[in-house]
């Protein structure tokens, strides 16, 4: 298994950058000190999701930020990138591990104990679990709220990133309530200086975790 950060866990979206260019979106995160880059893109034909990530991969690699490819495990593989996230209804993760081999990160969508009683260690890396705030992404999803995502991330035999609605001003619970991580997408994709969004986000993420977490 390779080795990663989920302090702060940008999801890269293109339909939500306001614009302009994801590479230039992602690069910019980093900079200001993103932890894990998450490519998303479920819009898009696959052959230019392949474009995409491949460009992404190969800015991504001399940084030493470990990329993850949504859904696409075959795509991951194609581009070399560190692992895949995968949602409940997606590949499973053994079939995933399979093919991506025993250096890949894995990640699945865990939001219920239901969710966290099926996770094995052996096969995934860490669980995404939200939405911990209202979102315009997860629409459909009930909102956690800092109780019940620490009942539910406390059942997790794997590391936990919280996802859903967290911005700078409000990621610090997230952390108190069990989280390893903080995930985001229009909180630094949609900022005005991504960089900078990026870094608040570092700061608070350490903050929450001197003050005894």
């Amino acid at each position: 298994m390779s080795k990663f950060d989920l302090s702060v866990y940008f999801v890269a979206d293109p339909s939500l950058c306001d614009g302009r260019d994801i590479v230039d979106v992602v690069m910019m995160a980093v900079k200001g000190g993103v932890t894990l880059v998450q490519y998303r893109n479920k819009l898009d034909p696959i052959n230019d999701v392949l474009a995409e990530a491949a460009m992404l991969q190969e800015w991504l690699a001399p940084t030493g930020v470990p990329l993850l490819i949504n859904d696409y495990v075959d795509a991951a593989f194609a581009v070399g990138a560190a692992g895949v996230h995968i949602g409940q209804g997606d590949i499973s993760p053994a079939e995933a591990r399979q093919k991506l081999g025993r250096d890949a990160i894995i990640g699945l969508t865990a939001f219920t104990p239901e969710h966290m009683a099926a996770v094995d260690p052996e096969i995934v890396d860490y669980v995404g679990t939200g939405p911990f705030y209202p979102t315009k992404t997860d629409k459909g999803k009930p909102v956690l709220g800092d109780k019940e995502f620490a009942k539910i991330s406390s059942l997790s035999p794997v590391p936990v990133v919280g996802i859903g609605g967290i911005t700078p001003q409000n990621a610090a619970p997230v952390i108190k309530a069990g989280a390893q991580g903080v995930a985001m997408m229009r909180s630094i994709s949609g900022a005005e200086r991504p960089e900078a969004a990026a870094r608040e986000f570092l700061d608070v993420v350490k903050e929450a975790r001197e003050n005894g977490s």
